[in-house]
């Protein structure tokens, strides 16, 4: 009898390890919504890339006095707001990028990246600034996304021409991911200082 309670006993175990592993599994796939076997398939197939954003509704106008470098200029409200208060002029770090330095000794491709901001951003033209989470940096610069007037995203343009890198710095990480393809891909194209730079 004793030995049969305990095969009975042995019995219910097998079958308690089961029926967890059973739930395991299905909770798994509840949880991920698929199958193991999606796993692999998923795995394989590469997210659909981000899209480049267009200049949003509650960017605002400031027309450009100078170009300081390949990713930092000074601009002047059109009309001052809640988030820039002042008519006076403004230094702007673009947010998510680096460009080479162009002092005390430039950099390589400090100059094309200078030379290229200009050429989007020239004096006088207007821009459109939006921010992210935080609008100063330890410099006491503004930190802003930038848009040409005709709508280009100017921090992205900087990183597909091989100008600059991408950076993350918190909490301004909205466009990281975007910024960050962009330059996986100057990189793999060598375009800007990818091929110029060693």
């Amino acid at each position: 009898m004793a030995h049969n309670s305990r095969r009975r006993g042995s019995l219910w175990s097998l079958i308690g390890v089961l029926a967890l592993a059973a739930a395991i599994v299905l909770g798994w796939m509840v949880w991920t919504g698929g199958s193991p076997g999606d796993a692999e398939e998923d795995a394989t197939t590469a997210p659909p890339a981000e899209e480049v954003p267009s200049r949003p509704a509650d960017a605002f106008a400031l027309t450009v006095n100078y170009v300081f470098d390949g990713d930092t200029i000074e601009a002047t409200m059109v009309a001052p707001n809640d988030i820039v208060t002042t008519s006076n002029p403004i230094r702007i770090r673009l947010i998510g990028i680096d460009t080479p330095e162009g002092t005390p000794t430039p950099e390589c491709w400090a100059d094309e990246a200078r030379a290229h901001l200009s050429e989007l951003l020239p004096e006088g033209a207007t821009v459109w600034a939006a921010p992210d989470s935080d609008t100063w940096d330890d410099y006491r610069r503004r930190l802003f996304n930038l848009w040409t007037d005709d709508g280009r995203f100017v921090n992205h343009e900087l990183v597909v021409a091989g100008d600059a890198e991408a950076i993350r710095v918190w909490p301004n990480v909205r466009y990281y991911d975007l910024l960050s393809d962009a330059q996986r891909q100057a990189e793999a194209s060598g375009v800007g200082q990818w091929g110029a730079c060693g």
